[in-house]
């Protein structure tokens, strides 16, 4: 019964923030909506994008494509967007706030099971990978787009420092108590290193391990226990199980 009251919790967070999203997007060239109709269409919208996204890109498909999947008209979208760049902007927020949401959602149930720090590294690494194989498209336009947007990139920058100092929040006392002298910044330079992997696996996938490969939440399992100094058995960090794309459906 715990679990399921903590996926109830889960569902409804992000469900508040898909609304809040969808309702209150804070962009520039984003109209405001006032009346819930209006923001369940920004929604629908929104959600046709992340769609595209993760099938091809905004690139391929054009104003009254994204309208029509939403079920929608041409006329209800420049009513809310100025542009495409402006809706991919509203689209990135979405997804970053329904990340956070989810990140909060895990600790919360880590601390309420009280696990040790590699189980915690693990979950934290699952959920990183997970992220990016789910959020590829959102991650590879905003690199495609970087040089003629130079800001499309700062959300995620503002995520990352986030998350790390959740991380910090939540594993450096653990660290602490098995007596080894961390400190916050080799926690962020852990995460930066991993983050910094994951994200050319996402750009280039170069390989030997590709972002797909059930490994992968394993290799940067043990390079957070290695780079932090904490001793871990093979036995300790779970198998590989095969990936899953697990974005919300549109």
């Amino acid at each position: 019964m715990k679990e399921i009251r903590q996926v109830r919790r889960r569902r409804n967070a992000v469900d508040d923030a898909e609304h809040h999203a969808g309702s209150a997007v804070q962009v520039e060239g984003v109209m405001p909506t006032q009346q819930a109709r209006s923001g369940a269409t920004m929604l629908a919208l929104l959600r046709a994008g992340r769609q595209a996204l993760e099938q091809g890109g905004l690139d391929n498909m054009t104003i009254s494509e994204i309208a029509r999947s939403a079920g929608t008209s041409v006329g209800a979208f420049y009513g809310r967007f100025e542009n495409k760049e402006a809706f991919f902007t509203a689209v990135q927020a979405m997804v970053i706030s329904e990340i956070e949401v989810d990140f909060d959602a895990m600790f919360e149930a880590l601390e309420h099971d009280d696990v040790d720090v590699v189980q915690m590294l693990h979950a934290i690494s699952v959920f990183w990978v997970g992220l990016f194989r789910t959020n590829r498209g959102l991650y590879q336009a905003a690199f495609k787009h970087a040089s003629a947007q130079p800001g499309v990139w700062t959300p995620f920058k503002r995520l990352g420092y986030k998350a790390s100092g959740m991380i910090v929040e939540h594993v450096l006392p653990r660290l602490q108590q098995m007596g080894l002298a961390t400190e916050e910044v080799q926690i962020r330079m852990a995460m930066q290193f991993a983050n910094g992997l994951l994200i050319n696996s996402v750009i280039n996938d170069p390989g030997p391990v590709k972002l797909d490969d059930p490994d992968m939440e394993v290799h940067v399992t043990r390079f957070l226990c290695t780079f932090l100094g904490v001793p871990v058995e093979p036995s300790a960090v779970p198998a590989a199980t095969p990936p899953a794309r697990r974005g919300r459906k549109a």
